[in-house]
């Protein structure tokens, strides 16, 4: 049994925290983040779950014990003072947040949750705090590369939805104590909590998004042991609600079945955001009373929400043993329904975030990484060459007399060209090289554990490529490009130096007739 004893509140010997274990572990799965509890002197009542490895080895030396529980001691306090969320970034320079929550009324907690890298930040982040700590080179490149991220957005939007649902939990979990008598522990859990448990196990690693709609109607049909049930989702545009699940119900019926909100029983749910157990729908609702393909006159409509933001419905009806639905089927589908609206947002973040994060580090024109991903590939390669004490080539390309083309045969011949030239390359280099367009008809390559001299034979093989390129539309003049080499560490300190040193090599080719290869000499 964990308990605590503080100013904040009183030692609680009949509470067993297993079942918040349990329910941590699970929203550390949908939120694919790291969750712990603590009470208000900073002391945890719950280890952390899905703690990352920076966390873990931090915490192992004696300076980075000291800064983690004076961190966490902080945040419950801040916590639990200002009786609202509190973000931080702590001295690992992850981002942080607590939420308030209670066990009862003498004990107020702290959901500490997070330890994430913002994203796009956190190689930075990572090395700026890492490096005090002295670890080995080959222990940093495993915590680099297990680095957990997260959205700027999500820093602030996350705590909001786990001061919802995990307050939610631990009041129901104070208000139906377990009590223990010596080493015995209870023999069954509530049947909410065991359902709870369930829920996450099964929707946690489900993204794809047909399997999840699938999934979340299959397990709140077993939960209240409905024969029929279908899962709507709301257009946020259009604000329209149509089904994508469907059980026991004809698929040509529900396919093409759109309702607008606020029409019917779950345009009403959806508006409202309210739900509603109805056991005898003919003298509780006549309105909604025409169903004539139900066996039963109950049911449960309940909204999805994040927050207070409708995302969808979930039906269900005819309970397989002909009885009515209870009050206590509705909680079990309400408790069910926070993970599920979870599951779904995270679901949703996560096509999304896949598709934006391709779109936010290639270029439009030519699909090749555009500079701002460049650039971080380029720390990354800095990074590990000086831990390694190897070596790597950068290209700085620049199409020669480009100006002319779109001059002579317009700027649609000119996107030809620049996508010419950028097939050429892509094509002339290694699998493990990253090309990029750096800007206008400029281009840069990274070549990992290459010196200067056998970059230049694949520098070579780039220009005689682009020579050779026949584009339609184009007769007698084919492109031709300017390229300078550099190496790191040889030529330079740092990326920006590297950069120009690539560059400055580059405008020599030019001066020196164009269509040339110049490698960097100090």
């Amino acid at each position: 049994m964990e308990k605590s004893i503080g100013p904040y509140g009183n030692q609680n010997e009949s509470l067993d925290l297993s079942l918040w274990r349990n329910f941590q572990e699970g929203l550390s799965s949908l939120l694919g983040l790291s969750f712990s509890l603590y009470d208000g002197n900073g002391v945890p009542l719950a280890p952390p779950s899905r703690e990352n490895q920076v966390c873990a080895a931090v915490k192992c030396t004696q300076r980075g014990g000291e800064l983690c529980r004076e961190t966490y001691v902080n945040a419950a306090r801040q916590v639990l003072e200002k009786k609202k969320p509190y973000i931080y970034k702590c001295h690992m320079n992850q981002y942080i947040f607590a939420v308030p929550a209670s066990l009862d009324k003498d004990m107020p907690v702290a959901v500490v949750g997070g330890r994430a890298y913002i994203q796009g930040k956190e190689l930075r982040d990572f090395f700026e705090a890492i490096a005090p700590y002295g670890f080995s080179d080959n222990s940093l490149e495993s915590l680099r590369s297990s680095l957990v991220t997260i959205p700027a957005k999500s820093v602030f939007t996350v705590p909001a939805i786990v001061e919802n649902i995990a307050g939610s939990f631990l009041k129901c979990l104070a208000s139906n104590p377990i009590v223990q008598t010596g080493n015995e522990r209870p023999a069954l859990a509530p049947k909410g909590f065991q359902a709870l448990e369930e829920v996450y196990k099964s929707l946690a690693p489900v993204l794809d998004r047909e399997e999840l709609y699938e999934t979340i109607l299959s397990k709140s049909s077993e939960l209240v042991r409905a024969e029929r049930g279908s899962l709507m989702i709301l257009d946020n545009k259009s604000r329209v609600l149509s089904v994508k699940a469907s059980k026991g119900i004809d698929r040509r019926i529900v396919d093409n079945l759109k309702i607008r909100l606020g029409e019917g029983i779950s345009g009403a749910i959806a508006a409202k955001g309210l739900p509603v157990v109805v056991r005898n729908i003919e003298s509780e609702v006549p309105s909604w009373r025409n169903r004539p393909v139900y066996k039963t006159k109950s049911f449960i409509s309940i909204p999805l929400k994040i927050e207070t933001r409708v995302i969808g419905v979930i039906n269900v009806s005819d309970k397989i043993s002909g009885e009515v639905f209870s009050e206590e089927d509705l909680h079990l589908l309400l408790s069910f329904a926070n993970y599920a609206s979870i599951a779904l947002e995270r679901g949703a973040y996560y096509s999304m975030s896949e598709e934006l994060k391709m779109l936010s580090m290639t270029d439009p024109l030519t699909t090749l990484f555009n500079r701002r991903y460049f650039r971080e590939r380029l720390f990354e390669e800095v990074e590990r060459v000086k831990r390694h004490s190897e070596c790597f080539s950068t290209f700085m390309i620049d199409i020669d007399n480009f100006k002319s083309y779109n001059d002579t045969y317009g700027h649609i011949m000119g996107d030809e060209v620049l996508k010419g030239v950028a097939r050429a390359i892509r094509d002339a280099v290694r699998s493990m090289d990253v090309v990029a367009r750096y800007g206008g008809e400029e281009f840069a390559v990274i070549l990992p554990h290459t010196n200067k001299k056998d970059s230049f034979v694949i520098a070579e093989r780039i220009r005689k490529g682009v020579e050779e390129l026949k584009l339609a539309g184009i007769s007698g003049k084919t492109p031709t490009i300017s390229l300078g080499v550099a190496e790191f560490p040889t030529d330079a300190s740092h990326i920006d130096e590297l950069i120009h040193r690539a560059d400055s090599a580059m405008y020599s080719a030019k001066r020196m007739g164009k269509n040339r290869v110049v490698v960097y000499e100090r």
